[in-house]
């Protein structure tokens, strides 16, 4: 599945990261991470699958606390996630080692 790193600016504060998580509920997130920097910036950096990033980009835009939602379309291509682990499944009816 080809996917898409959205990188999300924000002003955290009380319940920041549970509006941002809500906001994405009904989105397939495959990955989340939140960040802060310092007490007035913090940075979400968040990885869906390319169809949906457009439309969880717009949604971001449109929370209170945040300033920026960046796309990122490099990041597409899955081997630029070195550090998710891969799983491998055998084929339907495949002998299994």
């Amino acid at each position: 599945m080809e996917h898409t790193r959205l990188t999300v600016t924000l002003r955290p504060g009380h319940g920041t990261l549970a509006r941002l998580a809500a906001t994405l509920n009904n989105h397939h997130v495959l990955d989340l991470a939140y960040t802060t920097s310092s007490p007035d910036s913090a940075t979400a950096v968040v990885r869906v699958p390319r169809s949906d990033a457009p439309r969880a980009q717009h949604k971001m835009r449109r929370l209170v606390d945040v300033i920026d939602v960046s796309l990122d379309p490099a990041s597409a291509r899955t081997a630029e996630v070195p550090d998710l682990p891969a799983t491998r499944r055998p084929a339907a009816g495949a002998a299994h080692p």
